[in-house]
């Protein structure tokens, strides 16, 4: 219910019971015995009217709020946005079609944002491999891009493996509306693979794991063929 229509109901309300104290008590001064049963009957129909109209909406707001409050429980306490950066590509033939993918040594920016109201900390990075494909292809050479934090992915050790690249490393700490930019150089030498990653975290007492992807798709990253160049 809209702040406006229950500031009115309240008022209403309010309103109506002050006139019903007011003509109770000036009837309980004239004639005690019949003020006494009015007033039971007007208290009764009150009492009637809260319940059937009052209290069903009071009770779907405040179950409203329980749900609001356990939606906000149950989801990540922070935002990442995803961009692949400082990317040469290698064409693939796939027989029936040829397809331009990122090579290795590009590099994944994540912005990881806080926004709930605890601070989130950040406990690690893995990367998770889900296929492996060898192809012939080409590599075409573009302009790099400076990074700003910078990790390693390497795709062709068991378990992949999240790198830093200088002396920070995790855990970082963000506070809330605070962001912490992670720059990933990402290397395979094996073919075209496609990865995940999975970011590690607590925030007021509750760890968990979150998918990072690109909007719902794996990431693939393809290794530089020889004579490519």
């Amino acid at each position: 219910m809209p702040r406006a229509d229950r500031r009115r109901r309240v008022l209403v309300w309010g309103g109506a019971v002050g006139g019903s104290v007011a003509v109770a008590s000036a009837a309980l001064l004239w004639d005690p015995g019949q003020t006494l049963a009015w007033t039971a009957g007007v208290v009764a129909a009150a009492a009637a009217a809260y319940l059937g109209q009052l209290a069903p909406l009071h009770f779907q707001e405040a179950l409203a709020r329980r749900r609001a409050g356990r939606r906000l429980a149950a989801s990540e306490p922070f935002a990442v946005t995803v961009d692949i950066r400082n990317h040469d590509y290698v064409t693939l033939d796939f027989g029936d079609r040829v397809a331009d993918f990122p090579a290795a040594g590009h590099t994944v920016r994540l912005v990881v944002t806080s926004t709930g109201p605890s601070a989130v900390l950040l406990t690690g990075l893995r990367a998770e491999v889900l296929s492996l494909d060898v192809l012939p292809g080409d590599l075409s050479r573009h302009a790099a891009e400076v990074p700003v934090r910078r990790f390693e992915v390497l795709l062709d050790t068991d378990p992949p493996e999240v790198r830093a690249l200088g002396e920070s490393d995790f855990p970082y700490r963000i506070a809330t509306d605070e962001s912490e930019v992670l720059d990933l150089v990402v290397n395979t030498e094996r073919g075209l693979v496609e990865w995940l990653l999975w970011l590690d975290w607590t925030s007021a007492g509750r760890p968990g794991s979150t998918r990072i992807d690109l909007q719902g798709h794996p990431f693939r990253t393809a290794a530089r063929q020889p004579g490519g160049a």
